[in-house]
């Protein structure tokens, strides 16, 4: 009995790496690594057979995980220009990151036909908007949690740099809480401020949060907003999808991506 082709999905963040297997069924598994961790992902990844890999990179090229990916199967490359299943309305599209772009298509997917805003929480906070054309207008960029803790620490003689942990009250009592609760409540107004504006221009705009702090303020929220913390890789693994659909000819075999050609190659799309 011939073995099940995977796709390997590769998001390179600005402080991590992740990587999700898909199968013919849609997501398997995934796992959450260091930045150039390729043993870990080489034991993680184990003797599944790949029918391709797919990467997404916001950091410094990895010359030695390149050489990994490569050595398993036909390498797609994403940026933020790549070929995708939403009209660009971008005005830079080559300064666009991947993972706004796969943001985009996988809170499309969730809501096809529908305006849908994803927001990712992570090293910033990045909002993408797809208006119900299915045309992405683009978004905005902001400081994430961690980012402002560390730029209050930064730009001042005694304040301390803070872990906001949990939920904290509203009202600081001393200046470590009250740089905990200015940190919390200010990034939670920012969203609700931007998400109502947001869908005042379009109100039928679905929400989807994502990223480290996603489940932190879906709860805080409590506005009907959608959390999948799998978002960027199954987005990625959309583009990957339309990358094989817009190819030419059928594939050159059951385990071969249209376009892609033998193991070792790598194409940016």
């Amino acid at each position: 009995m011939e073995a099940l082709l995977h796709d390997l999905v590769i998001d390179v963040g600005n402080t991590r790496m992740k990587a999700a297997l898909y199968g013919p069924s849609g997501h398997v598994r995934h796992t959450v690594l260091a930045h150039g961790a390729v043993s870990d992902l080489r034991k993680w990844l184990g003797p599944v057979p790949l029918e391709g890999v797919v990467v997404g990179s916001v950091a410094a090229p990895d010359p030695e995980l390149e050489r990994f990916l490569s050595s398993l199967a036909p390498v797609v490359v994403l940026s933020g220009a790549s070929p995708a299943p939403v009209r660009s309305g971008y005005g830079t599209p080559m300064t666009l990151g991947v993972d706004r772009l796969a943001n985009a298509v996988g809170a499309l997917e969730h809501f096809p036909g529908r305006a849908v805003i994803a927001i990712d929480l992570g090293t910033c906070i990045t909002y993408d908007v797809v208006d119900g054309s299915g045309c992405h207008r683009g978004g905005l960029i902001t400081p994430g949690m961690a980012m402002r803790a560390r730029a209050m620490n930064a730009y001042s003689a005694r304040l301390p740099l803070v872990d906001v942990g949990d939920t904290p009250e509203l009202v600081g009592r001393d200046t470590v809480g009250s740089l905990q609760a200015g940190v919390h409540h200010g990034v939670r107004a920012e969203l609700e401020t931007l998400i109502r504006d947001l869908r005042h221009e379009m109100p039928d705009a679905a929400v989807v949060l994502t990223g480290g702090d996603a489940l932190r303020f879906t709860r805080a929220l409590k506005n009907g907003i959608f959390a999948d913390p799998l978002l960027t890789l199954n987005g990625s693994h959309a583009l990957l999808r339309h990358h094989r659909s817009l190819a030419s000819g059928p594939p050159d075999g059951p385990g071969r991506s249209p376009g892609a050609g033998a193991n070792g190659d790598r194409l940016a799309v």
